[in-house]
């Protein structure tokens, strides 16, 4: 009753207020659009709000904005990602040794003469670059037919060139055909052409191609159709994205077009790549198109509508926005990439990236190192990356520490373990696998996931296996691998937010996946056994996927269950059975020691035992290899 009646004060208010500007949005009216559209629940205090601002302030979703018709149009621009300016065509990063360029662009100076990704400028009009910051980039820029004196530094060897600073349009998706057949698309977002712009790319330049590098480090999103558009460049006919709305309602968008390419695409990705760029890589993995090689993506797995005067002209009239978020996006597979992001296939540093990428572009002839990983949808389960002969010792290594125990790495025909082969090279590297493991019959899940660094050991090369896991200590093992935290008041009387582990037990809770043990505690400190453990797995798969949660929502109700189903979990709280059906899913197979998201066989499991570390890893990595989002290993291909 009290949301009406503040209802009717807003409107009341709206009609003093009608002296204002025509096309500017009223609170009264984005309240409206908020009930119609918004995905999330709408808080009650929003209808107390007087001004835009502390509206979009209570309704805590940073993606949701309202913009002036100034900021409308910055953003569009910023969408479509062509970009004009005048200097000598070339992309930059600062560092202490100069002027790095990350590429040239077509139509610069920069590339007529010859400079290359790379290179280090090192002095511009005889003023040196060494450090570089942005007064050295200011440098290169200049007015248009100006010259100036550039030097560049490569393979330890100077040179200076001069040359004339020009109009230089930075496009929004452009291709390189680098030596070897590597065919290198960088798309900077995702525009409203970028999905044709991409398709045509690939038709025209397929012929002379091996391998696709789709380079997305830094590209924020944008259109869905775009993203859509792409992938049914290089997939077969099927549905890519599923869009689940606020009311429940679920939309897909559907692909029908025959694969341009069916050549193996490596994707490159940074904590930048977000959104539209997510759903991309996701659906690269599930596809089993190609692998990702990079940082862990940004984790943005909601998108917005751009609701403006061509959508509703009777709410806005002037150039103004409101984007809304209106829906959680899924892949193929029905994941989101909502806070967990995409985990690349090969985790690797931001400054190795591309080399690490540029390096698995090699060819089975040449090649003595081979990468196998699982790809379902591949022709014969699996894709195989050859790593180009020459690599030097630095890539090697970075590849090497990316590599979870489910890639089988091969030389000369052989199988190698990363530290095997490392050995046999004469190459250093950083192992992230644990010492202390060898002996757990969980060592392959434990490895991987040390990896993909979603688990932490004890600084020194080892993870306790055998311990047992307080409540609190699961908190923040999960939230490692969801990627979130929780900065607001304490959820629970027992947990100080500034306590080591106040932040992921707060954040496990406010995502749903961790409950109280009543009257407002939380008991960190208690020891987590199996069933309460899996539980929560349970929920977490269901926050992961689509399906599976839609399968939860049905467990939750009892007389759905077949009677060997309830035979079979009776062991169980009655409180984690909806939990375990979800993670059972196909409870036969479960039974039999095939079940996708248990750490054990159904029957093998102790419901009451304290749950060790060893297990809770193992059952961390069942859930994200049984959704494919973590990688099988490659003989186990579907």
């Amino acid at each position: 009753m009290k949301k009406h009646l503040t209802r009717l004060f807003s409107l009341l208010l709206a009609l003093v207020l009608l002296i204002a500007p025509a096309s500017a949005l009223t609170v009264d009216q984005a309240l409206d659009l908020l009930e119609e559209y918004f995905y999330y629940e709408i808080p009650d205090e929003a209808y107390e709000a007087e001004s835009m601002d502390e509206l979009i302030r209570i309704l805590g979703d940073p993606y949701t904005s309202y913009m002036s018709p100034e900021a409308y149009q910055a953003f569009l621009a910023a969408l479509e990602g062509d970009s004009n300016t005048v200097g000598i065509g070339v992309t930059i990063q600062y560092t202490d040794q100069g002027i790095l360029i990350l590429e040239t662009i077509s139509g610069g100076s920069a590339r007529e003469a010859g400079f290359q990704a790379g290179d280090l400028i090192v002095e511009v009009d005889g003023v040196s670059c060494v450090p570089a910051n942005s007064a050295s980039g200011d440098l290169l820029t200049g007015s248009e037919g100006t010259q100036v004196s550039v030097t560049i530094l490569r393979d330890g060897q100077t040179s200076t060139h001069v040359l004339t600073r020009r109009p230089v349009i930075v496009p929004n998706t452009e291709i390189q055909i680098l030596d070897g057949g590597i065919g290198y698309i960088d798309c900077n977002s995702f525009g409203q052409d970028t999905g044709e712009e991409f398709a045509q790319l690939v038709r025209n330049n397929d012929s002379k191609v091996s391998v696709w590098l789709l380079d997305l480090r830094g590209n924020g999103g944008g259109y869905v159709s775009a993203a859509v558009e792409m992938v049914d460049t290089l997939a077969e006919p099927g549905r890519y994205v599923y869009l689940e709305y606020g009311n429940g309602a679920v939309e897909a968008y559907t692909g029908s077009d025959t694969p341009t390419t069916k050549k193996p695409v490596i994707v490159l990705t940074d904590g930048g790549s977000a959104s539209a760029s997510e759903m991309m890589s996701s659906n690269i993995r599930d596809l089993g198109l190609g692998i990702t090689v990079g940082g862990r993506t940004y984790g943005k797995g909601v998108a917005q509508y751009l609701l403006d005067s061509d959508v509703l002209p009777e709410y806005f009239g002037d150039g103004d926005c409101l984007r809304l978020t209106v829906y959680r996006f899924y892949s193929a597979e029905m994941n989101t990439t909502d806070r967990i992001g995409v985990i690349p296939t090969l985790l690797v540093d931001d400054d190795k990236t591309a080399d690490v990428a540029l390096a698995l572009c090699g060819n089975a002839a040449q090649s003595g190192i081979s990468l196998r990983v699982n790809a379902p949808n591949a022709s014969g389960g699996y894709r195989t990356f050859y790593v180009a002969p020459g690599t030097d010792s630095a890539t090697l290594s970075a590849l090497l520490s990316a590599l979870p125990p489910q890639i089988r790495l091969g030389y000369s025909g052989q199988s190698y373990t990363p530290a095997q082969l490392a050995r046999l090279l004469g190459i250093e590297y950083d192992s992230r696998w644990f010492d202390d493991v060898s002996d757990s019959a969980y060592a392959d899940a434990i490895n991987a996931m040390g990896a993909y660094e979603l688990l932490e050991g004890d600084g020194k090369g080892n993870f306790t296996p055998r311990s047992q896991l307080t409540r609190a200590q699961l908190c923040a093992m999960l939230a490692r691998v969801l990627n979130v935290a929780y900065n607001g008041p304490t959820l629970f009387d027992d947990v100080e937010q500034s306590s080591w582990y106040g932040p992921y037990v707060n954040a496990m809770a406010y995502l749903g996946l961790v409950e109280g043990t009543g009257n407002g505690k939380f008991n960190p400190g208690a020891t987590l056994t199996q069933e309460q453990f899996l539980t929560i797995m349970g929920r977490t798969a269901r926050f992961l996927n689509l399906q599976l949660d839609r399968y939860g929502q049905w467990a939750e109700d009892e007389g759905h269950f077949a009677l060997y189903q309830r035979l079979l979990l009776k062991p169980y709280s009655s409180w984690a059975r909806s939990s375990m059906a979800v993670l059972a899913w196909g409870v036969e197979d479960s039974l039999n020691g095939r079940g996708d998201m248990l750490f054990a066989p159904l029957k093998d499991l102790s419901p009451k035992s304290p749950i060790l570390r060893e297990e809770a890893a193992a059952g961390m990595y069942a859930v994200l290899s049984g959704l494919d989002i973590l990688p099988k290993a490659a003989d186990q291909s579907r």
